[in-house]
């Protein structure tokens, strides 16, 4: 996603009102250069993409113990080069964290929220697709739209100074929106559960999920999934650690016909450290194992270690610096055609805030990957100049 898009504001001071609901409105503006717009090895396309943006956020309190909020983030992409690509169905963008939510607080220690989130977007992001007709998997994938949508209520009550009991239960909809990728066509039902403990300077937690998965078309396998994973914290002056390690275990029913047999259960995990070099400059180290449901596959695991260090205050004042490396693999656990690859990319990011509200920035990311999809062996150079206005 751009660094436009995202509809997070933090708690901005309203552009407007409607009545008495405050209204807050940011303007962005993108200009990306990319010459690889669909992740290829011999058939790369390159383009010029237009990207203007608005962000709206609403947070209203109705009473002292109610809140309604509102948060969405819409782009559109204008390519100047694939011009049929300039589609308002294929190519414009809701930020993954647009939602609306209502929350109430019958006490200071407890809070419930029920909760929509919703996402539209069409970024390949190195998708695969399959041909309806003849089965054939497709590597070369120009655009992937999709609308997801999460529905669902949380509650989390601080039972004492220490102890803290949340949980919550949420659907969660895949709505591709070409017939080529109606295998992804999914939903699925989860239902979490987690405990903190705060003993300074640590905070442990203990999560667990129980998730059942269910898919529109027979290609791929429906499925139940478990997850339990205690993190701990450590906070001190200047470093923040944290450690997770959970284990996903999956029962996937044998009623596709990816060709995936496998029970690719799993430990996950991630550790991060942060640490404070100086006053202007931290730097951040982080290990991860995901997994996560395949475009082809019953599951795709991923293994990634990153590196990424913030200048607050890069050369001179209101200009901040962001250096952001990762290096990672991946493979799916089965299926017809499953991929195995390692990528690496590197994207340093400026910001700079010409006055209060108003700000410009960019970056250049390039990523580099080997595959054992010869096709899917490719380099990607992008550049992004923006700007982002506070009304």
């Amino acid at each position: 996603m751009c660094p436009a898009l995202s509809a997070q504001t933090g708690a901005p001071q309203p552009t407007f009102k409607v009545g008495d609901v405050p209204v807050s409105v940011k303007g962005t503006f993108e200009t990306e250069f990319n010459d690889n717009i669909n992740y290829s090895n011999s058939n790369r396309a390159s383009d010029i993409i237009l990207r203007p943006g608005v962000v709206l956020g609403i947070n209203y309190k109705l009473t002292e113990l109610n809140t309604v909020a509102f948060q969405m983030g819409v782009s559109y992409d204008e390519y100047l080069i694939h011009q049929n690509l300039s589609t308002y169905s294929n190519f414009a963008d809701v930020s993954p964290d647009s939602q609306i939510a209502f929350t109430i607080k019958p006490r200071d220690t407890i809070s419930a929220t029920v909760y929509d989130s919703f996402n539209y977007s069409v970024q390949p992001s190195d998708a695969l697709a399959v041909n309806p007709n003849t089965g054939q998997v497709i590597t070369n994938i120009q655009a992937f739209g999709r609308f997801m949508n999460q529905i669902g209520v949380k509650a989390d009550w601080q039972a004492s100074e220490r102890v803290g009991i949340y949980g919550g239960v949420y659907r969660y909809d895949v709505f591709p929106q070409n017939s080529q990728y109606d295998f992804l066509r999914r939903w699925q039902y989860t239902a979490s559960a987690g405990t903190r403990y705060v003993f300074d300077p640590f905070t442990f937690n203990l999560d667990a999920s129980y998730t059942l998965n269910y898919y529109k078309t027979n290609l791929e396998n429906s499925s139940q999934s478990w997850y339990i994973a205690p993190t701990l914290t450590w906070i001190t002056d200047g470093l923040v650690v944290k450690a997770t390690v959970g284990f996903t275990g999956y029962n996937f029913q044998q009623n596709g016909t990816n060709g995936d047999s496998s029970q690719p259960s799993t430990y996950t995990g991630e550790l991060s450290a942060t640490h404070k070099l100086t006053e202007a400059i931290d730097h951040t180290l982080t290990l991860t194992r995901s997994s996560s449901f395949g475009y082809v596959s019953n599951t795709v695991q991923i293994d990634r270690v990153s590196y990424k260090i913030d200048y607050k205050e890069f050369l001179i004042k209101k200009l901040t610096g962001t250096l952001l490396g990762y290096y990672e693999t991946g493979h799916d656990s089965g299926g017809t055609s499953p991929e195995h690859y390692e990528k690496f990319a590197i994207s340093p990011q400026l910001e700079y805030l010409v006055r209060p509200g108003f700000t410009v920035y960019a970056s250049y990311e390039f990523a580099d990957k080997f595959s054992n999809f010869e096709e899917r062996n490719y380099t990607r150079d992008q550049i992004i100049i923006g700007l982002r206005y506070d009304f």
